[in-house]
C-alpha cells in the first residue's frame, strides 16, 4: 500500500467509527461506505484498523469501561486499563465460572493488537492480562487459542527483558509442565506458523501503526518487532536448540525451557514451509536496518539449513543475504550473520559462484572484503572463528582473486602476493574499532586463513614473497614494536603464543627466508643494545627500559620456539645469534661501566629463559663465567645493579661461585661513600645470595644500620630491610632480630608510626619470618603492643594498628598445631593482668581477646581455659600485696563496717610512704590489682567462663574480689587512701564507683543462691576471709571487713543462722587479741545470751576501767562492746539500768576530765550514744559534764589529717541523739541543762564549722558527712542564737559545701530579718547605709572561664562559683523589706565598685557566649532560688545566674541598664536584649506594676486627689488629677525590654499649667524614673510634688468662680488695686462686654499687679 492509500485508508476510517482496514495489497476504497463492510472485508489479528469488541454483554460496569480505555490512543490510560483488568480478573475463581463469556470475545479481539502496542508498560501487562484470564477461564480458552497463540507466543521473543519475563510468566500459569509446553507448540503449530506468516509478509508498517498519532521512528520500532518476534517463534518451531552455542538474549530467556517440535509435526506442514522458505519477501530481512530483525533472520536461516534445507532457493539467499546484506553495517548482528554464512557455505559453496550474480564492484570477492575489513562489529571473539571456517568453505577462485592493477603506474616494490581477503582480514582485526578481547581469536582467526591461502599458491618465490607479508611483519612488531607498522601489533595475553605460531607457519613456508630475516633481526637487537641513550639523555631510563624488554621478548620467543620443538637448522641459528648478542652486550658493559642496564638486562634475560643457548653452550657459558669473574663486582655499584645480582644467582653451580659471590660482596660493603651501595646491597640481599652471604657480620651490621634510620624516619631504608625479611632464604636468627627491633619501637612515640610501616611492609613482603616470629615469645610481646596502639587517640595510628593486628591473628591462625594462636593469646592475656606499664593493653582489649578465646574453644576445653584466662591465687596476692601493706586513712572508720577496729591495727605503711612504692601503672594509673579485678568482674558478666571454673578457683576469685572491693571503696571515699589507682579525675572517680558497685552486685547475685553447706563456694570464700582476718595487719583489717560485709549480705537474704560452737566462740572473744577476727565473728553473731552475757562483762569492765592509765585495753573493751550494741541495740534494754547508769557516769567523768585519747573518746561517745536513751530519766550532774566535755573537745586544736573526724561524727552524732533526748521532756535536768547551754552549743559548732572551712571535702566522703552532719546540727539548733552573723561571710568562701551552704541559710534568713531595723536606724540617724564589706569582697571578682573549663560540672558547683553566687543572692537579699533610702543606698555602694559589671560580664559569658544559643529561662523559676534542687549542677548554675539577672533587673535597674548600654560586644548586646524581652523582662515590670499597686493605697489623701491606676497587661501606670472637675493627667509606659529600655512618661490631659511648665513636669517625671535607679514610685512623687505645688493657695476667678478656665489655664491676671486673680480670657471677655477697662469688683481701672 503506497503512503498516498494508507492516507486515504485513514480518512475513511475517521469518517466510519470502528470500520476495518483491508489486508496488505486491498485497495484503500473498499467497502468502506458503512458498517455492513464488516462481513465482506476481513481484517488482520494485528491492524490497527479494525472493529470494536461487542461491549454489551459485559455485565459489570468497571470492565467496560477499562476496555472502552483500552481502545484509546494514550499508553497510560491503556496501562491503567489493563491494570483493572488484571485486578478483577484476579478477584474471580475458576470455581464460580471465571470470567464471562463476553468479556472473553472482548479480550480475544483486543489482546493480539495490545500485545505489540508500542508501549513496553503495555505490552509487559497485555501478556499478564492473558495468563490471568486464561487460568480463569479454565479449558474454555481452548477454542479461542488459535487467535491468540501467536501473539501470545511472539511476546516470548520481545526485545524488552521485561515483556518477555511478563510472557513467560504467563505461559507458566496456563501450561505448568515441560510436556504441556511441548503439546502446546505441536498442536498449534500451524497457527503460530500462519501467524507469523501474516505478520511477515502480509503487514507494514502503515498498518501496524496510524501514522496521525504515532511518530515514524515508533511506527518503524514498532513493525521491526513484530517482524523479529515472528521471525523467531518459526525459527522456534524449527529447532532452537541448534543455537545452543549463541549467547543468551533477551529475546532468548525462554529457549532453554521449550522444546523443538519434533521433525514428522514439521513435516507435516512441509508445503507450508516450502511457500513460507522460498519466497524472496522472507529473505530480503536480510538486510534490514534493524539488527533485532537481522538477527531473527539469520538464526532462522541457521535453523533452516539444519531442518529445512530442502525449501530454501539458493539464488535467492545469495542475492538476499550475501549481495545484499555484506554491503550494509552488521553492528549488533554481525556473529549471526557470520555463522548463518558460514552454515550457508558449508552446505551450498556455489551462492559464492553460481548463484552470484553480481560482477565488478559488486563481485562476491570485492562484496566479502568489504565485510571482513568492518571487523566484528562489536561481534565475541567467536566471531573470528566463524570466519576462519566461512573462508575455509568458500571457493579458492573467490579467495585467490587478484586486484585490478593499477593502469600506467609502475612500482618498484615486488608485487603483493597476499589475497585480498587475507588483507581485508589484518584490516578488520587492526581497526581501532575492533576489541581489545577479540585480537586473539582474530589474530588465530588471520593464521589459519594464512597457512590455508599459502597452500593455494603455485610458485615458490610466491610462497616466499607470501611469507615475507603475512608472518615476518609480525615478528618484526613483537620483537621491535614500531609506530609505523602499529597494524601488527598483537593485544592480549597470547601474543607470545601468536608469534610463535606465525614463526612455525613460516617456517614450514620458507625456512630460507626465515633464518635471513632472523639474523637481520639480531643484528637489530644488537644495534638497539649498542646505540641505547646514555645516562646524560633525559629518556635514559625510557631507552633501557625498552632494550630490556626487547631482549625479554628476544628471548621468549626463542625459548617458546624450542620448548615446542625446532630443527637443528633452527638451534644453531639461535645459538649463533645468541653468542653474538651476548658478546656484544658484555662488550657494551664493559665500556660503558655498566651503566646500560638494558645490556645486563639482556644477558640476564638469555640465562634466565633460555639456558640450553647460554649455559649449555661451552662457547658462551665462557664467557659468562669470565665476565662473572671479572667484571661484574666492579659492575654492582652500577646501574645494572638488579640484574647482575640476579646474572650471578642464575649462574649458581657454575665454577668458582662461591669466590665470585665473596668478592662481590666485599665489594659494596666497602664502598661505604658510594651512592648506590644501599641499593646494591638490597639487590644482593634479596637474592638467594643472601643464603652464603648471611653470617658475614659487616653485612648484618649494614642491616641493623639501615633498621634504625627506617625506624628514626629514613624511609629508602626500609627497602633494604624488608629486603632481608622477605628473602625466604635468610636466616631465622637475623629476621628475628629485626622484628624484635621494630617490636620494641612501638613503645617509642617518636619511632611508633615508623615501626607500624615498617611491620606492614614486613608483612606484606616477608610473611614466612613474620610467622616464624609471631610465634615465638617475642612474638606475643609484638600482637599485645599492636592491640595496645588499637586504643590509640591518633585515629590513623589506630587503623593501622588493627589491621596489622588481624593480620597477625591471621598468620598464628595458620601456624603449626591449633592452639598456637590460642597460647599467643594467653600469654598477652596474663601478661596484661601481671604487669602495668604504659605499653599495657586496655582491659577492655584483654577482655576482647578472652571473649573470643572463649566463642573459638569447643565446650569441653572451656574448663581448662577458664583455668588459665582467669586470675589465680599467686596472680591475686602478688597483685594485692602493696595494698595490703597500707594503713587505711582513719576516717574511713566512719564508713567501714569494722568502724573503730582501725585504731588497733599495727605499724604499717602509710598512703604517702606507700606512694613511693615502685607499683605499675598503665596509661590511666590503674594498678594490676585494679586491672585484675576489671578485667575479671566484666569477663564474668559478659561472658559463661565462671560457670566452667571449677570450684576452688570460684572460692578464690570471690574472696579476692570481695578484698578487693573494700580497697577500691576505701580509695573511692578518700581518694589517694591506698593508690590503688592515682588519677583523681572525675571520670575515673565515676567509673571506679561504677566498678565497685558493679562487683558488689555480682557479689550479692552469688550469694542470692541458697548456700548448700561447705559445697558453695561463696561459704568457702567466707571462711577463707574470716581465717585470714587473724592478727592485726591491714591484710587481717580488710578480710575482716570483707567477710562481715558478706555476711551481712547472707543473713539479710537468708536470715541469720546459729552455729553450735557460737556460743564457745563468744565466751573467748572478751579476752581475744583478733580484734578484727572478733569484730568480724560478732558482725554475724547471732545467739542472743551469749551476746548478752558478753555485754554485761564488757559494760562491767569499762565501768571499773581507767581509761588513761589503760588507753589501749580499754579502746579494745570499747571497740568490742560497740562492735555488739551497734548491732544488737535490743540487748541494752535488757542489761540493768543501774549499771547502765554507773558505765554513763564513769565514761562521762573521765570525757569531762579530757585525758583520753581521740580514738577512746570517739568511741566513748559511741557507747553512750547508743547506752543515754536506755537511762535519759536518770537525774544528775552528768547531763551537764557531757555537754560542756563534748563543748570542751570541740574547741581543741584540729591536726588537719583526717584524725579528728571520727571524734567529730561520734560527737556531733551524740550531740544530736541529746537535742532529740531533750526535746522528749522526761527529764527536767537535762532540758534546763539543754536550754541553759544551747546558746554555748551553737557557739561551739559554729567555731568548730569556721575551723572546718579550709578543708576542701569534695569527693572526701567521710569529711563529707561530718560537714552534713555538723551543718544539719547548726540549722536546727542557730535560729535566734547566732550572736554575730558577719562572722560567717568567710565560711561562704569555704570549699565544703554543705558548710557553705549551712553559712548562706543563715544568713539567707538573717540579712532580710534584719533591713525593717537598719532601714529605721537609717532613717534616725540620717546616716548612709552600706553592704559588708566581708561580702563585697566576695563579689570583688568573677571567676574566670579559664579556671572553670576543667571543673566537673557532673558533681557540683565549683566552690569558688558556688561562693560568687551565693554572695551575690545575700547581696540582694539586703534589698529585701528595705526602704526607698536604704536601697538607694545599697545601690550606690555597688555603683563604687565594678561589682556588676563583672558579674554581668560572667553571666552571660556563660549563659549566651559560650553556647550556640541562650539558656532557656522558661524551664526556671525566675523570680525564687532554692538551693540545691535542680537535676545537675550546671542547670543549678543556670538557674541561679538567671535569678541572679532578675534581681539585677529588679533592684538595681539602672546600673544593669548602663552596662548593657556600654557593652562592647555588639552580639552580646543583642542577644542580651531578645532574650531578655522574651524571659524576664515581663516579670521585672510585673514585679514593678505590683509594687506601684501595693503602694497605692498608703497614699490615698483627702487634700490631695491623686489617683492611680495600673494596666498589667498594657504595662502602663496613669496618674490624675481632679482639678475643679477636670482631670489633670500622665501615662507611664514600660517598654518590652523594661529597664533596659528607657520608661516614656507621657501628658495625656494639661490642665492649668502652660505648655513649657507642662513639657517640664513630664520629662521631669520620666528622668526620675530612668536614672533614680529605675523607681516608678519615685516618679510618680515627683509629679504629685510639681502639680500640689503649682495649684497650692491658689484661688478662684472671680469672674468664672472656676479655678481652671475653659482653656485650661489658671487665674494669672491681678488686679493692682484689690489684689484679686482672674483668668485673662474671663477678664478680655469682661472688658469687651462692659465697654470699659475696669476691674469687675473694685470698678477701679485696672492695673496688671
Amino acid at each position: 500500500m503506497s503512503k498516498k492509500q494508507f492516507k486515504s485508508q485513514a480518512s475513511s476510517s475517521r469518517a466510519v467509527s470502528g470500520a476495518f482496514g483491508a489486508p496488505d495489497g486491498a485497495s484503500g476504497s473498499t467497502g468502506l461506505g458503512g458498517l455492513s463492510t464488516f462481513s465482506a472485508v476481513s481484517s488482520s489479528t494485528l491492524s490497527y484498523f479494525f472493529e470494536p469488541p461487542d461491549l454489551s454483554g459485559i455485565s459489570e460496569p468497571n470492565v467496560v469501561v477499562a476496555f472502552k480505555n483500552l481502545l484509546k490512543k494514550d499508553s497510560t490510560t491503556k496501562s491503567k486499563a489493563l491494570e483493572d483488568l488484571h485486578a478483577y480478573v484476579l478477584s474471580l475463581s475458576v470455581e464460580r465460572g471465571g470470567v464471562e463469556d463476553a468479556i472473553l470475545e472482548a479480550w480475544i479481539k483486543v489482546y493480539p493488537r495490545t500485545s505489540i502496542d508500542s508501549s513496553r508498560r503495555v505490552r509487559q501487562l497485555s501478556h499478564l492480562v492473558q495468563g490471568q484470564i486464561s487460568v480463569s477461564c479454565g479449558k474454555h480458552i481452548a477454542k479461542h487459542l488459535p487467535k491468540i497463540v501467536g501473539p501470545w507466543a511472539a511476546g516470548l521473543y520481545d526485545d524488552d527483558r521485561p515483556v518477555v519475563r511478563a510472557a513467560q510468566e504467563s505461559f507458566r500459569q496456563v501450561f505448568s509442565t515441560e510436556e504441556k509446553m511441548k503439546n502446546l507448540w505441536k498442536v498449534y503449530q500451524l497457527s503460530f506458523l500462519e501467524y507469523s506468516r501474516d505478520a511477515i509478509l502480509k503487514e507494514t508498517v502503515q498498518t501496524l501503526s496510524d501514522e496521525r498519532t504515532v511518530s515514524p521512528d515508533d511506527a518503524e520500532a514498532k513493525y521491526a518487532r513484530v517482524v523479529g518476534a515472528a521471525i523467531l517463534v518459526v525459527f522456534h518451531i524449527l529447532g532452537q536448540s541448534t543455537t545452543s552455542s549463541f549467547p543468551r538474549s533477551a529475546s532468548t530467556e525462554m529457549e532453554n525451557n521449550l522444546d523443538t517440535v519434533p521433525p514428522e509435526e514439521t513435516s507435516k506442514n512441509a508445503s507450508f514451509y516450502s511457500e513460507f522458505l522460498g519466497g524472496s519477501k522472507l529473505w530480503s530481512f536480510a538486510s534490514y536496518p534493524d539488527a533485532f530483525v537481522r538477527r531473527a533472520v539469520y538464526r532462522l536461516l541457521f535453523a533452516a539449513l539444519a531442518k529445512q534445507n530442502q525449501a530454501l532457493d539458493m539464488p535467492t539467499l545469495s542475492a538476499t543475504v550475501l549481495a545484499a546484506s555484506l554491503q550494509i553495517d552488521q553492528t549488533g548482528s554481525a556473529f549471526d550473520y557470520i555463522k548463518a554464512l558460514a552454515l550457508l557455505s558449508e552446505i551450498s559453496p556455489t551462492i559464492w559462484t553460481q548463484c552470484y550474480t553480481g560482477s565488478g564492484k559488486k563481485s562476491a570477492t570485492r562484496r566479502l572484503c568489504q565485510f571482513l575489513k568492518k571487523g566484528s562489529q562489536g561481534g565475541p571473539p567467536d566471531y573470528w572463528i566463524y570466519v576462519a571456517k566461512l573462508l575455509l568453505n568458500i571457493p579458492s577462485s573467490v579467495l585467490i582473486f587478484a586486484p585490478e592493477s593499477d593502469q600506467g603506474h609502475v612500482s618498484e616494490a615486488p608485487p603483493s602476493v597476499l589475497p585480498p581477503v587475507l588483507a581485508a582480514i589484518h584490516d578488520g582485526l587492526a581497526s581501532k574499532h575492533e576489541s581489545r578481547a577479540n585480537q586473539t581469536a582474530a589474530w588465530n582467526a588471520y593464521l589459519e586463513v594464512a597457512a590455508f591461502l599459502r597452500k593455494l599458491l603455485s610458485s615458490q618465490d610466491a610462497c616466499q614473497q607470501f611469507v615475507r607479508e603475512a608472518f615476518i611483519p609480525l615478528l618484526d612488531q613483537y620483537i621491535r614494536p614500531a609506530q609505523d607498522q602499529l597494524q601488527w601489533t598483537i593485544a592480549g595475553p597470547e601474543q607470545l603464543r601468536t608469534c610463535v605460531r606465525a614463526f612455525s607457519q613460516a617456517l614450514d613456508g620458507a625456512q630460507d627466508v626465515v633464518l635471513v630475516e632472523w639474523r637481520r633481526l639480531s643484528d637489530l637487537v644488537i644495534e638497539d643494545i649498542q646505540t641505547s641513550l646514555p645516562e646524560q639523555s633525559k629518556d635514559y631510563t625510557k631507552s633501557q627500559n625498552a632494550i630490556a624488554a626487547e631482549a625479554d621478548r628476544w628471548y621468549s620467543l626463542q625459548a617458546m620456539v624450542l620448548r615446542d620443538g625446532s630443527s637443528i637448522a633452527v638451534l644453531k641459528m639461535f645459538k649463533e645469534t645468541s653468542l653474538s648478542l651476548v658478546s656484544s652486550a658484555i662488550s657494551v658493559l664493559k665500556s660503558r661501566s655498566g651503566k646500560p642496564y638494558g645490556a645486563a638486562a639482556a644477558l640476564e634475560a638469555a640465562v634466565r629463559l633460555t639456558p640450553e643457548l647460554t649455559l649449555d653452550d661451552e662457547d658462551t657459558s665462557k664467557i659468562f663465567v669470565q665476565f662473572a669473574m671479572e667484571d661484574v663486582p666492579g659492575l654492582l655499584l652500577s646501574p645494572s645493579t638488579s640484574n647482575l645480582v640476579a646474572l650471578l644467582c642464575l649462574l649458581d653451580g657454575s665454577r668458582d661461585f662461591q669466590q665470585i659471590c665473596l668478592v662481590a660482596l666485599r665489594t659494596l660493603l666497602d664502598a661505604i661513600g658510594s651512592p648506590a651501595r644501599y641499593y646494591a646491597l638490597q639487590c644482593l640481599i634479596s637474592s638467594p645470595l643472601l643464603s652464603g652471604s648471611a653470617s658475614d657480620e659487616g653485612l648484618r651490621i649494614i642491616i641493623n644500620q639501615s633498621l634504625q634510620q627506617a625506624l628514626s624516619g629514613v624511609n629508602e631504608r626500609w627497602d633494604l630491610v624488608n629486603a632481608a625479611l622477605s628473602n625466604p632464604l635468610a636466616p631465622a636468627d637475623l629476621t628475628d632480630s629485626l622484628l624484635t627491633s621494630m617490636t620494641k619501637s612501638l613503645s617509642l612515640q617518636d619511632q611508633r608510626a615508623a615501626g607500624l610501616r615498617g611491620l606492614e611492609l614486613a608483612i606484606k613482603h616477608g610473611g614466612q619470618a613474620v610467622k616464624h616470629f609471631s610465634m615465638s615469645t617475642e612474638g606475643s610481646d609484638l600482637h599485645s603492643r599492636l592491640l595496645f596502639l588499637t586504643e590509640s587517640s591518633d585515629h590513623e595510628l589506630a587503623v593501622q594498628a588493627r589491621v596489622l593486628s588481624s593480620a597477625i591473628e591471621g598468620i598464628l591462625a595458620s601456624g603449626k598445631g591449633p592452639n598456637q594462636k590460642m597460647r599467643s593469646m594467653i600469654e598477652i592475656i596474663n601478661k596484661g593482668l601481671d604487669t602495668a606499664d604504659a605499653t599495657s593493653l586496655s582491659i577492655d582489649s584483654l577482655i576482647n581477646q578472652a571473649r573470643k578465646l572463649l566463642q573459638n574453644t569447643p565446650e569441653e576445653g572451656r574448663q581448662t581455659l577458664a583455668a588459665e584466662i582467669l586470675p589465680n591465687y599467686a596472680q591475686w596476692t602478688t597483685a594485692l600485696r602493696p595494698f595490703l601493706d597500707v594503713s587505711p586513712n582513719v576516717s574511713l572508720s566512719i564508713t567501714n563496717s569494722l568502724e573503730g577496729a582501725l585504731y588497733m591495727l599495727d605499724g604499717s605503711l602509710s598512703a604517702k610512704e606507700a606512694s613511693t612504692q615502685s607499683i605499675g601503672r598503665d596509661v590511666h594509673g590503674y594498678s594490676p590489682a585494679l586491672r585484675m579485678a576489671l578485667y575479671t568482674v566484666e569477663l564474668i558478666n559478659s561472658t559463661d567462663v565462671f560457670r566452667h571454673a571449677a570450684a576452688e578457683e570460684r572460692a578464690i576469685i570471690c574472696q579476692y574480689l570481695a578484698l578487693i572491693t573494700q580497697v577500691a571503696g576505701d580509695n573511692v571515699s578518700v581518694p589517694g587512701s591506698n593508690d590503688l589507682w592515682n588519677s583523681l579525675s572525675s571520670d575515673v572517680e565515676a567509673e571506679m564507683a561504677e566498678f565497685v558497685a558493679s562487683t558488689q552486685r555480682l557479689l550479692a547475685s552469688w550469694m542470692q543462691r541458697a548456700p548448700q553447706a561447705e559445697q558453695h563456694f561463696v561459704t568457702k570464700a567466707q571462711n577463707l576471709l574470716l581465717d585470714s582476718s587473724r592478727g592485726s595487719s591491714v591484710a587481717s583489717y580488710y578480710s575482716g571487713r570483707a567477710y562481715s560485709v558478706m555476711a551481712a549480705e547472707v543473713a539479710e537474704l537468708h536470715g541469720y543462722t546459729s552455729s553450735v560452737d557460737e556460743a564457745v566462740q563468744l565466751k573467748a572473744i572478751r579476752k581475744t587479741s583478733d580484734l578484727f577476727y572478733a569484730a568480724a565473728f560478732l558482725s554475724t553473731a547471732s545467739e542472743p545470751s551469749g551476746l548478752l552475757r558478753l555485754c554485761n562483762e564488757l559494760v562491767a569492765e569499762l565501768t571499773g576501767q581507767d581509761l588513761y592509765e589503760n588507753m589501749q585495753e580499754g579502746l579494745r573493751q570499747l571497740l568490742l562492746l560497740n562492735a555488739v550494741i551497734q548491732k544488737h541495740v535490743d540487748l541494752v534494754q535488757t542489761i540493768p539500768q543501774q549499771r547502765l547508769v554507773f558505765f554513763a557516769k564513769r565514761i562521762i567523768s573521765q570525757l569531762a576530765e579530757g585525758s583520753v585519747s581521740r580514738p577512746v573518746a570517739s568511741e566513748s561517745f559511741k557507747a553512750l550514744t547508743i547506752i543515754l536513751p536506755f537511762v535519759k530519766d536518770i537525774y544528775g550532774s552528768f547531763w551537764e559534764q557531757i555537754i560542756d566535755a563534748m563543748i570542751k573537745r570541740w574547741s581543741l586544736p584540729l591536726e588537719g589529717n583526717d584524725i579528728e573526724l571520727p571524734f567529730l561524727h561520734a560527737s556531733l552524732r551524740f550531740c544530736a541523739t541529746l537535742m532529740r533526748l531533750s526535746g522528749e521532756h522526761v527529764n527536767d535536768d537535762l532540758q534546763d541543762v539543754w536550754i541553759s547551754e544551747r546558746s554555748s552549743l551553737v557557739e561551739g559548732l559554729l567555731s568548730l564549722m569556721r575551723r572546718l572551712q579550709d578543708v576542701s571535702d569534695e569527693s572526701h566522703q567521710p569529711r563529707q558527712i561530718v560537714n552534713s552532719l555538723l551543718a544539719r546540727l547548726i540549722s536546727q539548733l542557730s535560729p535566734g542564737h547566732v550572736q554575730d552573723p558577719a562572722g560567717l561571710y568567710p565560711v561562704l568562701a569555704s570549699e565544703a559545701s554543705a558548710l557553705q551552704q549551712s553559712a548562706y541559710e543563715i544568713l539567707h534568713q538573717e540579712i532580710p530579718a534584719k533591713q525593717e531595723q537598719v532601714s529605721l536606724d537609717v532613717a534616725l540617724s540620717d546616716a548612709e547605709a552600706k553592704i559588708p564589706e566581708e561580702l563585697l569582697s566576695l563579689i570583688l571578682t568573677a571567676p574566670s572561664l579559664d579556671s572553670l573549663a576543667d571543673s566537673n560540672f557532673e558533681r557540683s558547683i565549683p566552690s569558688d562559683l558556688r561562693t560568687y553566687l551565693l554572695s551575690w543572692k545575700l547581696v540582694f537579699d539586703h534589698f529585701t523589706n528595705a526602704s526607698l533610702k536604704l536601697k538607694a543606698d545599697y545601690a550606690a555602694g555597688i555603683k563604687e565598685g565594678t561589682y556588676l559589671k563583672h558579674f554581668l560580664d560572667f553571666t552571660f559569658d556563660i549563659l549566651v557566649q559560650t553556647r550556640h544559643k541562650p539558656v532557656d529561662a522558661s524551664k526556671f523559676d525566675i523570680e525564687s532560688y532554692t538551693l540545691d534542687t535542680e537535676e545537675s549542677p550546671e542547670k543549678e548554675t543556670h538557674w541561679l545566674l538567671i535569678h541572679l539577672y532578675y534581681l539585677c533587673l529588679k533592684h538595681l535597674p539602672t546600673l544593669s541598664k548602663s552596662w548593657w548600654r556600654d557593652c562592647e560586644s555588639r552580639a552580646i548586646v543583642l542577644a542580651v536584649e531578645a532574650w531578655t524581652e522574651k524571659y524576664i523582662s515581663p516579670l521585672v515590670a510585673a514585679s514593678e506594676l505590683a509594687t506601684v499597686t501595693s503602694w497605692i493605697p498608703t497614699q490615698a489623701t483627702d487634700d490631695q486627689p491623686l489617683t492611680i491606676k495600673v494596666f498589667p497587661k498594657a504595662r502602663e501606670i496613669t496618674a490624675s488629677f481632679d482639678v475643679d472637675e477636670q482631670i489633670m493627667s500622665i501615662a507611664i509606659h514600660l517598654p518590652p525590654t523594661y529597664p533596659l529600655h528607657q520608661v516614656t512618661v507621657e501628658g495625656v490631659n494639661r490642665v492649668g499649667v502652660d505648655e513649657k511648665r507642662w513639657r517640664s513636669w513630664v520629662i521631669t517625671t520620666q528622668g526620675v524614673i530612668n536614672f533614680s535607679n529605675g523607681s516608678l514610685i519615685d516618679g510618680l512623687l515627683a509629679w504629685r510634688k510639681n502639680v500640689t505645688g503649682a495649684l497650692k493657695g491658689q484661688s478662684e476667678c472671680a469672674i468664672c468662680y472656676s479655678i481652671i478656665s475653659a482653656d485650661r489655664q489658671l487665674p494669672s491676671k491681678r488686679c493692682g488695686t484689690c489684689k484679686n486673680l482672674f483668668h485673662s480670657g474671663c477678664l478680655f471677655r469682661w472688658f469687651k462686654s462692659s465697654n470699659s477697662s475696669s476691674c469687675p469688683l473694685c470698678r477701679n481701672a485696672f492695673n496688671y499687679g
